[in-house]
């Protein structure tokens, strides 16, 4: 009889042997990466192409005949894959411990400290070419805390990290035991709580008193260099005359991070599930000078928004693709494809991870070129776009000359739904070898990853999975 520790044992067991082959993986200081095809996304695709990554990065990338591999490097040689940038996910509430606190206002967190490196949401968006991914905490919030770009591979979450506090997810929409009165006044009390006590810092400042000094003494914060130094008040807003006298460092840490928000210096990720959503969006963030750097999040209904949007700037991340409603006089359903709507208006938009039903990026940009959308603007959606988003578009979302070294090597076109991931190369570094992933052996070939099994007889097949004859009757007898 099969025991009841099997399946967990072989799932910690195949997540420990993935995370540590990448963890582990070495760091290469040059690869070459030949490939049938190679798709930049800077310009057309480049048959029988070579990539050359030194140190981490692309120095080098074109056609087998023009690109010359240094002779210590490490060849990766696939004639018959195409090489492609990776996908980038602009928002994921996955890979943490919890999507949320319970605080409304709560800025001051760091998701860095929640981010489990052996998370199975990490394994599969490395199995599914999604290398980059910036980290946040989900939609019940007001005010939520501080995300992380990470990479999809390492032990811990320093080998993990590609860009801290990334950004604040903040919500217009109302969180569980919210109204959407209570949830715009609680939004517009956390500014206006900010202002109040700014302007009391500058009061005290004024009046000889030294209570904010000693406070983050007290809390431990180094008052000496840029922190010792006052400013005037960055922010389009609203102002404060005389916050030039208060020290930097002496700003309570739990409020500073709304103080960067309303500077610039802190993007903004806002949720909106209504199109109203969006309106009380942009009002909040006019009034406290962030629109700028604020970046939607939409569920499929705010399309009808789009106009608003256009007239903000802002660019949107789309929470999924397809809206139905009733026509309220013929009683039908109307379906509007989101994407298509916002790519027809000229909005920058990327698209997201869901859920299980369409994780995938690749399927999501699958499904914007067969609704119209040219194939160069779908993949743009989950490369490019999302990479210019989270101000990393030299870095991440092509391959191009001073880009980080990072190459998918996938069995064909990217948006075929018959290709796979066989090989992912991360700043350098081989860390996936579809031959050698063990939880694929496992689900196509059955072979179980070794040490994984409860029972000790050695045997490849396991207790009742009715390969065997005698199975049936081992299973009835130990009933």
């Amino acid at each position: 009889m099969k025991s009841s520790l099997s399946q967990p044992l072989l799932a910690l067991g195949a997540t420990l042997l993935l995370a540590s082959s990448a963890a582990a993986a070495p760091q290469v200081d040059k690869t070459a990466v030949k490939a049938g095809t190679v798709i930049t996304l800077t310009g057309e695709a480049i048959p029988d192409g070579v990539i050359v990554i030194e140190g981490g990065r692309v120095t080098a990338v074109g056609a087998a005949s023009e690109v010359q591999i240094p002779w210590d490097a490490t060849v990766i040689d696939q004639p018959g894959m195409v090489a492609f940038p990776g996908f980038v996910e602009a928002h994921a509430a996955r890979g943490i411990d919890r999507p949320n606190e319970t605080l409304d206002v709560a800025p001051f967190l760091d998701v860095k400290d929640s981010i489990d490196p052996v998370n199975f949401y990490f394994e599969e968006a490395l199995r599914q070419g999604i290398l980059t991914i910036n980290v946040q905490q989900g939609n019940d919030t007001v005010v939520a805390g501080q995300g992380m770009v990470v990479k999809p591979f390492g032990m811990t979450v320093e080998q993990m990290m590609v860009r801290p506090r990334s950004g604040v997810k903040i919500s217009a929409a109302p969180k569980r035991g919210k109204t959407r009165a209570t949830q715009a006044q609680a939004l517009r009390g956390a500014f206006d709580d900010l202002r109040r006590y700014l302007e009391e810092m500058v009061q005290r400042q004024k009046d000889g008193d030294d209570f904010d000094r000693r406070e983050a003494l007290y809390q431990g914060r180094e008052l000496e260099g840029e922190a010792a130094k006052g400013k005037p008040l960055a922010c389009s807003g609203w102002t404060i005359d005389g916050f030039e006298r208060v020290p930097r460092g002496e700003v309570d840490e739990k409020r500073e991070p709304l103080l960067r928000i309303i500077e610039g210096k802190l993007p903004v990720i806002m949720w909106c599930a209504t199109p109203m959503d969006v309106h009380a969006a942009l009002r909040v963030a006019e009034a406290n000078g962030f629109t700028a750097t604020m970046t939607l999040a939409l569920a499929p209904a705010c399309w009808k928004a789009a106009a608003k949007i256009k007239a903000s700037g802002c660019s949107v991340i789309l929470a999924g693709l397809e809206d139905e409603e009733l026509d309220p006089v013929t009683g039908e359903s109307i379906e509007t494809f989101v994407p298509k709507v916002f790519h027809d208006a000229g909005i920058p938009f990327a698209l997201m991870s869901t859920g299980d039903a369409n994780r995938s990026l690749w399927y999501q940009a699958a499904r914007c070129v067969a609704n119209g959308i040219p194939r160069a603007d779908a993949l743009a959606a989950v490369t490019t776009a999302p990479a210019e988003m989270l101000g990393l578009g030299d870095r991440v979302g092509k391959i191009a000359k001073g880009t980080d070294g990072h190459v998918v090597l996938f069995s064909g076109d990217p948006l075929d739904i018959t290709s796979v991931v066989e090989h992912v190369i991360l700043d350098g570094a081989h860390v996936y070898d579809r031959s050698k992933d063990v939880r694929v052996k496992q689900l196509f070939d059955g072979t179980r990853p070794p040490g994984t099994a409860s029972d000790t007889s050695g045997e490849e097949d396991w207790p009742g999975d009715g390969d065997d004859p005698e199975d049936d009757d081992e299973t009835e007898n130990n009933g």
